[in-house]
């Protein structure tokens, strides 16, 4: 066997493999002699079928399961040989005619890591945003409690719905002064101001009583998921139904004890803790990212291109997800999802070449530990967790979790990182406690 390598670009690598003819031969050999011993022909006894005639009816099958079986044997000793670090699956050509030709060959093309002998694995210089929780947020976060808690009456004595009602009420969509009955519901209930609605509709029901009917102008987008609206004006026609105004409880004692607190005082520590854990959270998250920007910023190594591909088709669903349905034609948009998967599989390349060169493994225990972290955050018992994650792809997720975690440890440890103090206004309102 002869090999030729050629060097495509720094993450592709073509083999040109020329077999061995006598060991070509000798699998012929043994293909048509298996095959004349069962097969039938019209006009020959089975068994004594003349190889000539066996050529003319099945030498191109015979000659490409040789040609797989050679290629399943000599391809990986090739690629062992060559010391190559293969990524995806070798994409395979045979150069000629399997059965005329006195030179069996082949190409392969493959995908292997890129060199990664001159990264620069040094200390990174990071900021960490410090976050403190005052006043103002555990004030949000008390109201987010009894926003919770609230309770639903009918308004008393019967007024216009406004922010904050419940409404139920009835749609139906016009376009061209014909209605759509496919399109309309009736009894839907919601909360006005939630941003759950279409906005015409949330507006328009906002005024209305019980009882009452109105219709709202609505333009549909060229975009919209539903062809038969696509790009028409029509209307909503909206009946409001019942009509329920919330009553939030008083902030006190009693309060705080309904909801697993012993006191006020106690309600607002342990919120206030709840708080700042987040926020403490949100920092370390902030910096863990900061780590690996800085890392793929000094490191602007090569891709292979089908793992950026296999990237962009897990970005493109979620995008599409939050687009409404469509990523539409823009060469830009396209462009932005490339650049990402390019950096994400960067990202994963050096963090694992940081986990190889210091000896950073995930053990048995780790695994343990980070589903015992898992079964206290999400209150699901450890034994069915861990049944679970003996599925092979979840245990796989989740060994890349704790490998990822260990090497921006590690990364961390050797950063100069500078503390910054941050205003929590800058990042929004407080999450909920």
């Amino acid at each position: 066997m002869q090999v030729t390598v050629s060097r495509l670009s720094p993450v592709e690598v073509s083999l040109r493999i020329v077999l061995a003819k006598e060991k070509v031969d000798a699998e012929l050999d043994r293909a048509f002699q298996k095959l004349g011993r069962d097969a039938q022909i019209r006009g020959f006894r089975k068994g004594k079928v003349p190889r000539p005639v066996l050529k003319q009816y099945f030498g191109g099958q015979v000659a490409s399961d040789v040609f797989r079986k050679m290629i399943d044997e000599t391809l990986p000793g090739a690629i062992r040989d060559q010391k190559l670090e293969v990524i995806g699956q070798p994409r395979v050509e045979t150069e000629s005619d399997l059965l005329s030709t006195a030179e069996w060959a082949y190409t392969a093309q493959i995908e292997v890591r890129p060199d990664m002998s001159g990264i620069d694995l040094g200390a990174l210089k990071l900021t960490r945003k410090v976050y403190t929780v005052g006043d103002k947020e555990l004030d949000v976060a008390l109201q987010q409690k009894r926003e919770e808690n609230a309770t639903l009456r009918t308004p008393e004595p019967t007024r216009p719905a406004q922010e904050t009602d419940t409404a139920t009420f009835d749609v139906a969509i016009l376009v061209e002064g014909n209605e759509l009955a496919e399109f309309g519901a009736k009894g839907r209930t919601v909360e006005l101001g939630r941003n759950t609605l279409i906005k015409e509709i949330d507006e328009g029901l906002r005024g209305m009583s019980p009882g009452e009917t109105r219709e709202v102008s609505v333009s549909f987008p060229e975009t919209h998921r539903q062809k038969e609206l696509a790009g028409k004006t029509g209307a909503f026609r909206l009946t409001l139904t019942s009509l329920q105004e919330k009553v939030l409880p008083e902030l006190d004692d009693e309060f705080a004890k309904d909801v697993g607190a012993e006191s006020l005082e106690a309600l607002k520590a342990s919120t206030l803790a709840t708080l700042q854990k987040q926020f403490t959270d949100r920092s370390d998250d902030e910096v863990r990212e900061e780590a690996i920007e800085s890392l793929v910023k000094a490191n602007t190594i090569p891709v292979p291109p089908s793992l950026v591909s296999q990237v962009l088709g897990q970005l493109r669903p979620s995008l599409m997800r939050e687009l409404g349905g469509t990523l539409g034609e823009g060469a830009d948009l396209e462009s932005t999802l490339r650049t990402e998967a390019e950096q994400r599989v960067r990202a994963g390349l050096l963090l694992t070449e940081v986990a190889r060169t210091n000896g950073i493994v995930v053990t048995e225990a780790d695994l343990n530990a980070r589903l015992e972290e898992m079964a206290k955050e999400t209150g699901r018992a450890l034994p069915r967790l861990r049944v679970e994650y003996r599925d092979q792809q979840k245990r796989d997720l989740l060994i890349s979790e704790v490998l990822e975690k260990k090497v921006l440890d590690l990364l961390l440890s050797k950063a100069t990182i500078t503390e910054v103090p941050t205003d929590i206004s800058d990042v929004g309102a407080a999450k909920e406690a």
